[in-house]
């Protein structure tokens, strides 16, 4: 039986400074892109943060994973990626400077996923979330910032 304990070690993945965990599979000698694998559990989402660069996720296995996006504007969107027969999204580009979220839910207690940064994903670009400074910028997501911020 395939479980998020048996993905985290045979993969040999880290805990990420966002929540989940992950490894990075890729980095282009150039910079151009970089890859890495994703696995969130029931019990440690994803917490807002944004990037430089757009991010392309790939659903692989296990449960449902909810990406919450909010743009430069303040607009909220939701994306579930899934295999859901219904509903079948398998990939999601979050765009640059978007602040996001994500969270698995479903039976399993985990979703496996890969993630692909063009251009290439560095720590120095990477910001996590302030929650005041967040819900004083959007103070209408209150309630799903509180909930996805550390």
């Amino acid at each position: 039986m395939i479980t998020a304990r048996s993905l985290i070690q045979k993969f040999e993945l880290e805990p990420h400074p966002e929540g989940g965990f992950y490894k990075r599979t890729h980095l282009c000698e150039d910079n151009t892109f970089s890859s890495i694998l994703f696995l969130l559990t029931k019990d440690n989402f994803s917490a807002f943060h944004k990037i430089k660069s757009a991010e392309q996720w790939n659903w692989f296995y296990g449960d449902n994973i909810v990406i919450h996006e909010i743009d430069m504007k303040g607009n909220y969107h939701q994306i579930k990626l899934c295999d859901n027969v219904k509903n079948f999204h398998f990939q999601y580009v979050v765009k640059n400077q978007h602040w996001f979220a994500s969270e698995c839910i479903g039976e399993q207690g985990f979703a496996l996923c890969g993630c692909t940064v063009i251009p290439a994903f560095s720590f120095n670009d990477f910001e996590l979330a302030d929650r005041k400074d967040m819900i004083s910028h959007f103070p209408q997501h209150k309630e799903i910032i509180e909930r996805l911020t550390r």
